[in-house]
């Protein structure tokens, strides 16, 4: 190696909410250990979501006194759930079991990712914008240089961990050459942004509205009110599905413009169109132990089944992953760390996830969807129970599929006089 390649105890590839994350639980659990954070983009830079971020990243971002980064947003105070034959719900976001606040915000990602990066950079990592990854190559004592370039220059690093926080389209997930999730467990989404000078008028608050089997068989809409008048609005479906029935994403975005309008949405310059993959949970790469190399974010698969969340997960196994390895850095033990990071996440979050890729079976049957939403409409325990797999960690127990399998075999007339009473 040569002899002024820069050392890191920990190099991140991607700076988004994960990745950032990361670095911030490093520099804040040791603050002498340096660490590098790398991305393809100069930010502020957008990235499509849905923008929606509830009690869990709250919660991240409070536990190092970075919740600052929200004031002066607008918090949203309910959801509207609508399914076939128009069925809708509105409720107000119940207390999560899990998480000190009950609230959501809307920040759209080029500003809300540009904060987080910003708090990486007052934490003192260093930040090489305007970089992508172009290789790694491990030593035998499984330290690993780290190949970035831009239009400009190419530089050379060595660290002790890599970790991979890169996105959807992780290319240091290529290079440990996982299989990319199959169809069933990723979808594609589209997203926008609009104007409405009426919308909160409309549901008569700040409401996050989803829609279920409507504008697209199989698929989930959403419209979420982010600072002033604008919206965040978009529509996803399974890949399976997507290609199965030969759709076209921009006409499934069209169809859901068609719905809001219908609902007396006034829908004013959309723009900002830009679709993107989603990798579910449902399927998560097993670790090459060969490499002192971690996965986290989208790059290792961890998007909500149902809600199509991933900001919170990302960020969360930012922290796991520092907090299992941060004081083993200068030991041989920085494998088992990782392990332990991934063991971690996963007993956290493995019911949570099944439940949620249960109940995206369950919404995709328009019956199915149509009966849940008569069943939550008239029953505060079933909509607050969707709201928490959507918003917290939430996941079926047997008790709870017990109490929802009785609930679907009772006659509607019956179920509302018993919730009246």
């Amino acid at each position: 190696m040569q002899k002024n390649v820069k050392k890191y105890d920990v190099l991140i590839i991607g700076a988004g909410p994960a990745g950032a994350n990361a670095a911030i639980s490093y520099k804040n659990l040791n603050p002498n250990l340096v660490i590098g954070l790398v991305d393809k983009s100069l930010f502020p830079r957008d990235k499509s979501c849905g923008d929606a971020i509830g009690p869990g990243v709250i919660s991240a971002l409070k536990r190092f006194n970075n919740e600052h980064i929200l004031e002066g947003e607008p918090q949203v105070v309910s959801t509207t759930l609508y399914g076939p034959d128009n069925i809708g719900i509105q409720n107000y976001i119940p207390q999560v079991k899990n998480k000190e606040d009950s609230i959501v915000y809307v920040i759209p990602r080029i500003d809300l990712d540009n904060r987080i990066l910003n708090l990486a950079k007052e934490a003192g990592v260093d930040v090489y914008e305007g970089f992508s990854f172009v290789d790694f190559t491990s030593n035998e004592d499984k330290s690993i240089n780290i190949k970035i370039k831009n239009d400009n220059e190419d530089l050379e690093f060595l660290t002790k961990i890599l970790v991979g926080a890169d996105g959807a389209n992780s290319r240091i997930r290529k290079k440990l050459k996982y299989e990319p999730n199959s169809d069933w467990h990723k979808a594609i989404a589209i997203r926008a942004y609009i104007d409405s000078p009426n919308y909160l008028e409309i549901f008569n608050e700040r409401t996050l509205m989803f829609e279920i089997n409507v504008s697209a068989d199989k698929g989930y809409a959403w419209a979420f009110p982010s600072k002033g008048n604008l919206l965040n609005i978009g529509i996803g479906v399974p890949v399976s599905i997507f290609k199965k029935d030969k759709l076209d994403i921009n006409k499934l975005l069209d169809n859901f413009v068609l719905e809001l309008e219908g609902r007396g949405v006034v829908v004013e310059n959309i723009r900002k169109q830009k679709s993107y993959l989603l990798p579910f949970a449902s399927s998560r790469p097993k670790r090459n132990k060969d490499f002192n190399v971690a996965l986290i974010g989208d790059a290792s698969s961890m998007i909500n089944p149902m809600s199509g969340e991933g900001i919170f997960y990302g960020m969360e196994a930012g922290y796991l992953l520092a907090k299992n390895t941060y004081n083993i850095l200068d030991t041989e033990a920085i494998s088992q760390g990782i392990d332990r990071y991934e063991k971690e996440f996963t007993k956290r979050f493995r019911k949570h996830y099944l439940s949620c890729a249960l109940a995206r079976l369950i919404l995709q049957s328009p019956f199915m969807t149509k009966r849940l939403l008569r069943i939550a409409s008239n029953d505060q325990d079933t909509i607050d129970f969707v709201v928490e797999l959507l918003f917290d960690e939430a996941y079926l127990t047997i008790k709870e599929v017990v109490k929802i399998a009785y609930k679907f075999l009772l006659p509607s007339k019956l179920l509302t006089s018993l919730s009246k009473n």
